[in-house]
């Protein structure tokens, strides 16, 4: 079976061996977790349960309620230069509108192209039977389109952008989505922009592929509501794409999830059109921490951090001669600290661990000591 081929996790892992320490008692500092710890704003949750009340509980239209993907077309035009209507928008899940747009856009047997380290696009796209094929980021996890051009294969299909980045924080530049559209373009690349983090962008501009002219018809944004508004349990982003993409991604919809459920996107147009000042607050406090936690990790002997622009990942490289996994484990066991193995995000995450400042300073700071402390006795 081909769901049996994918191997586990490194996350899943660990969060299992957290549950079993937090069982025998012991007090874990969690900067492994993805999420903002801040509340889904108030108005958003009341919309919810105003729609529930006004009977909005059954079926809506597969594509997403006309009125939330006219705001999302309309905040993406405005904010990133998207030229996107309503028709194009398709309300999904993010995680389901990247599985869905894989599925659409690759037979099985075909490379899908990804950079080294990225989000965990290698799972999915085994799931729909291609092949994950990495190319390597320099140093500072800049785009090198030299690589990107080594990498690819008659049966490439794919490539995947990500910016800001999941787990390095890093903002593609201008001139490195322009280059990497004219590979795609070269060799009939279909791009999958993963824009989740979009509006946790701290310096610079974020450029989306789709704003470009060298774009045409080739690139799928995908979004997402879950760290924007701090909603990520209620599963719900969308995806921008060309016709006869957008075709596809709808009947991926109507044969899994039939509609995204009509409250939740009640909620999600009160955010829009509301929730506004709750985005600039959630990431000016974002903004705080990743200043704080880069100083503390910056005097940390032994590791080597390269200042985020985007997201709320940090990716440390670290000297000791043992893999991401045993450094993860290790510093688990040995000082309750949660952290993230670096191979999780391709062949090229070895040796770096990703820490989140989704967490109060007061714990980052604890949790820098405690990095400090293991990295000293280790020395």
């Amino acid at each position: 079976m081909r769901v049996d081929e994918i191997g586990e996790s490194p996350i899943l892992s660990l969060i299992d061996r957290i549950f079993e320490l937090r069982r025998s008692g012991a007090t874990i500092l969690g900067l492994h977790i993805g999420e903002p710890d801040f509340e889904t704003p108030a108005g958003i949750r009341a919309a919810a349960a105003q729609a529930m009340d006004k009977g909005l509980t059954h079926y809506g239209p597969a594509q997403g309620m006309l009125d939330l993907r006219e705001a999302i077309a309309e905040r993406l035009h405005r904010l990133h230069a998207i030229p996107a209507e309503a028709g194009d928008v398709v309300v999904m899940p993010g995680k389901l509108a990247i599985y869905a747009s894989l599925l659409s856009s690759t037979n099985p047997g075909d490379d899908v192209l990804l950079p080294d380290p990225t989000y965990l696009f290698e799972q999915p796209v085994q799931l729909v039977g291609a092949r994950p094929v990495y190319f390597p980021l320099r140093e500072d996890y800049s785009f090198d389109p030299a690589e990107l051009e080594k990498a690819i294969t008659p049966r490439s299909r794919v490539l995947i952008l990500t910016s800001p980045s999941n787990p390095t924080g890093r903002l593609l530049s201008r001139d490195e989505v322009q280059a990497a559209l004219r590979i795609a373009r070269d060799h009939n690349l279909t791009v999958l922009s993963d824009e989740t983090y979009e509006s946790l962008v701290y310096e610079g501009p974020h450029v989306a592929p789709a704003s470009l002219s060298e774009a045409a018809d080739r690139v799928v944004t995908i979004g997402s509501f879950s760290k924007m508004f701090a909603m990520t349990g209620w599963r719900v982003g969308w995806a921008i794409a060309p016709p006869a993409m957008r075709a596809r991604l709808v009947k991926v919809i109507e044969h899994t999830l039939t509609c995204v459920a009509p409250f939740i996107q009640r909620a999600c147009l009160w955010g829009l059109q509301n929730a506004e000042p709750d985005v600039a607050r959630f990431r000016e406090e974002f903004r705080r921490r990743r200043d704080g936690l880069f100083g503390l990790l910056q005097e940390i002997p032994g590791l080597d951090v390269v200042r985020p622009a985007g997201a709320f990942y940090m990716f440390p490289r670290y000297h000791l001669p043992i893999s991401s996994i045993e450094f993860c484990n290790r510093v688990l066991d040995e000082e309750h600290l949660a952290l993230v193995p670096g191979i999780s995000f391709g062949p090229r995450g070895e040796g770096h661990f990703r820490i989140s400042f989704t967490s109060p300073m007061a714990s980052l700071e604890d949790g820098a000591k405690r990095l400090r402390h293991f990295l000293e006795k280790e020395s």
